[in-house]
Formats: structure tokens, C-alpha cells, sequence
């Protein structure tokens, strides 16, 4: 545990609460994530079909069984993200965030996968929390920072990992409240216009290492404005379970650090996750309105990278770093480019052949709300995609500053 004293804060309260949590939270570190429950356990036809629905996929490498069967994976897959909807790492420690007038919001996820996802497949999560740290932003203010890691099995083999910190901030009753934004004619033509010239995914088209060049730039692709359809979609896709009533209160006695009183009813054994898609309750999770959960975000990033790379790449790492949410209402134009192109070798000798690609997601207010950099394998002609990844990868002539330590 770390807390930063050395930062002067302009709010001495919030510095105190802060530091409070951090060292009354000590005990978390090292256990498993207590408000994180599983979801799905196989990669069903119905659970993958959810899955693409909330995020609006139209791959059909992840919506058609006959294609996939035709395809070289010779079967249907999910999308990689979807380990997502076996067990979403946005834990926040279970901590009584309530009391110290803190709330949580994941700000960065990052998924490594050795393989893909294969129809039917049968697959297990595990969430870790590895640390509370205290901080200060750029502007002196505190926040702490749960960190966790997490790992992805399927029959016992490892298929994914990662690591998520998820903030935690005092609220603030007098943040300047944004109104849900309003489309004029102009704004509605021109994305009308992006939705019906959207560029397809790529497909079988193989994109090959060799013709890939740093500073070339991929499609737009559109997503929103943002409905309560879409939110409640991604509920379900998401994978935890949704409780009625009774079962709901009972569930939430075992997890004080999720219960507050409900704002607007004043019942006192409300969910304070549920005020991200309750537009009179959003203001207790520090939203205008309700918003797009972390976990919807970065599938979006991961639906550009598979949209961009083809059938016959694999994605081999996103990093998504949130920097504002997505409220109801709101749109949301990707975009990437290539910032790296390299090959490395993994533990068992493989060579891969490796492109970064940024990608960024901005709303229609200009504003950056993503920030990812994806790690994707491209096929060469004459040499496919060796899967699976046998742990970790050194490029090719050592770690470069690009590639410290390793990939």
C-alpha cells in the first residue's frame, strides 16, 4: 500500500478519506475479488449471440455457424472480449465507497489472449485484487486505485489474462451537470450517411504483415447514440446474473460495500451499480445521466480491432484506457492507426508477425473517451497465424524502447 502525501491537495477532506479507505482496505489485497460474480460458463451459440447483439457486431465469423465452419478456424467463434461475459475484472474491492462519499469507475482494462474462443466452448474467470493505492491527479486531487488481476481457463488451460484499476473518486455534488446532447439536421445527415456507407468487416480478405505500413489508417465505424436499449442489452450480454426483488436483497446482505440508500425512495438496500442505467439516480455514480458500463466500451475497441484485421488474424492484447464515460445519447467514432509493425518470437520459438494499432473513440462533443493501443498478428503469404501463443514475446533483435519487456 502507497499513499502519496507529497502532493498538495486542494481538498484536505477528501485527502482524509482517501487515505482512510486506503488503509482500512489493506486487507484486500491478495484475496479474491468479492463483488465480481461469474457469468457465463461456455461459449454457447445464444451466450456468443448476445454477446455481438450488445456491442452490434456483424461479423459473421461470430453470428453464422456455416461460415465459421467454412472459415480457417473451421468453426463459428466469439469475439475475444467475450471472456468479458465470464467474469467482468472491475472489481472494487468491496469496499463501503458510500461512507467515504467515493465512487468507482474503471478506468483501464488490459486482456492478453494465447488463442480464440471456440464454439462451445467451456470457459472459467478468476479475479484477483492485487492492490489499493492512494493518489492524486493532475489537477492535486485524490483518488484511490484498486488494481486486480485476472485469468481466463479453459478445460483448466490458461486462454487469457489481464489487469483493470478501477478508481475510486470523491463524488461531487456541484460538478457542472451535462445535458444529454440534442442532434440537429446537419449532425443526423452526416451520421445517417457514416451508418449507411459503413465499411464491412474485413472478413476472409486476408490483411498481410508485409503490406501493412506505420501511419496507415483504418475505417470509421459509428456506434449510437447511445439508447437505454442498448444499455439493458449489455446487461444481459455481460453475463452477471439479474436479480428479482427478494432474491436481490438477500444477495446484496452479503456485499455492504454495493448497498446505499436508494436516493429517490429512500430504500435502504439499493444497488449503486444500478444507478448506471437509472437516469434519477445517476448522480450518486458521479454521471449526468446514465452511462456505458467499462466492460461495453472495450468490446467496442476490441469489435474495431477484428473488424480492421480479418478472419485470418488473431488479436493478441488490448489496452483501453477510459478517460470520460459514454452517457446516454451520446455517439461514438473509432478509429485506428498503426503505430508499430514488428516480429517476435514466443516461449516456444514461433515467430509471429505483430502491428500496433491505436485506437481511439471520441463522442460527438470531440471529446476522447477511449484510448487503446491492440496488439494484432497478421498473416504473411504462405504463413498463417500459429495459435496457440506459447507465453509471453520478445520481438525479433531484442526488447526495443517500444517493447521493453517484451510483448
Amino acid at each position: 500500500m502507497t499513499y502519496d502525501t507529497q502532493t498538495r491537495s486542494a481538498a484536505p477532506a477528501a485527502d482524509a478519506a482517501i487515505a482512510e479507505l486506503v488503509r482500512a482496505g489493506g486487507r484486500i489485497a491478495g484475496h479474491l475479488a468479492p463483488d465480481v460474480e461469474p457469468g457465463v460458463g461456455v461459449a454457447s451459440w445464444i451466450n456468443v449471440s448476445r454477446f455481438v447483439e450488445a456491442t452490434g457486431d456483424e461479423n459473421p465469423l461470430y453470428t453464422d455457424v456455416q461460415y465459421g465452419a467454412g472459415s480457417v478456424h473451421h468453426t463459428m467463434l466469439a469475439p475475444p472480449a467475450f471472456v468479458l461475459a465470464v467474469r467482468m475484472p472491475d472489481s472494487s474491492g468491496g469496499l463501503d465507497l458510500d461512507r467515504h462519499g467515493l465512487v468507482d469507475t474503471l478506468s483501464t482494462l488490459r486482456l492478453t489472449w494465447n488463442d480464440t474462443i471456440r464454439l462451445g466452448d467451456p470457459l472459467t474467470g478468476r479475479v484477483e485484487i492485487t492492490g489499493l493505492t492512494g493518489h492524486h491527479d493532475g489537477a492535486g486531487r485524490p483518488f484511490a486505485r484498486v488494481t486486480s488481476a485476472v485469468d481466463y481457463l479453459r478445460h483448466g488451460v490458461p486462454l487469457a489474462r489481464g489487469s483493470c484499476e478501477v478508481d475510486l473518486t470523491p463524488r461531487d455534488p456541484q460538478a457542472p451537470a451535462r445535458s444529454v446532447h440534442r442532434y440537429d439536421d446537419t449532425e443526423v445527415e452526416r451520421m445517417v450517411h457514416e451508418l449507411e456507407t459503413e465499411e464491412p468487416p474485413r472478413g476472409g480478405r486476408p490483411r498481410f504483415w508485409s503490406d501493412t505500413a506505420v501511419g496507415e489508417t483504418g475505417p470509421t465505424l459509428l456506434k449510437g447514440p447511445l439508447s437505454l436499449a442498448e444499455l439493458m442489452v449489455w446487461v444481459f450480454a455481460e453475463g452477471r446474473p439479474v436479480r428479482a426483488g427478494n432474491l436481490h436483497h438477500d444477495h446484496l446482505a452479503d456485499l455492504p460495500g454495493r448497498q446505499i440508500t436508494n436516493p429517490v425512495t429512500d430504500w435502504p438496500a439499493w444497488d449503486r451499480a444500478d444507478a448506471w442505467l437509472d437516469s434519477a439516480t445517476a448522480h450518486t455514480a458521479g454521471l449526468p445521466a446514465p452511462a456505458a458500463r467499462g466492460g461495453l466500451l472495450f468490446s467496442l475497441a476490441g469489435q474495431y480491432a477484428t473488424h480492421w484485421m480479418g478472419d485470418d488474424a488473431f488479436l493478441r492484447r488490448l489496452e483501453a484506457r477510459i478517460t470520460r464515460p459514454l452517457v446516454y445519447g451520446d455517439a461514438l467514432r473509432l478509429t485506428g492507426t498503426v503505430t508499430d509493425r514488428y516480429t517476435a518470437t514466443d516461449e516456444a520459438g514461433r515467430r509471429h508477425h505483430a502491428v500496433t494499432l491505436r485506437i481511439t473513440g471520441v463522442n460527438q462533443r470531440y471529446e476522447t473517451v477511449l484510448d487503446c493501443a491492440a496488439t494484432v498478428f497478421l498473416p504473411e503469404r504462405g504463413r498463417m497465424v500459429t495459435l496457440p501463443v506459447a507465453g509471453g514475446l520478445t520481438p525479433v533483435g531484442g526488447p526495443s524502447p517500444d517493447h521493453p519487456g517484451g510483448v
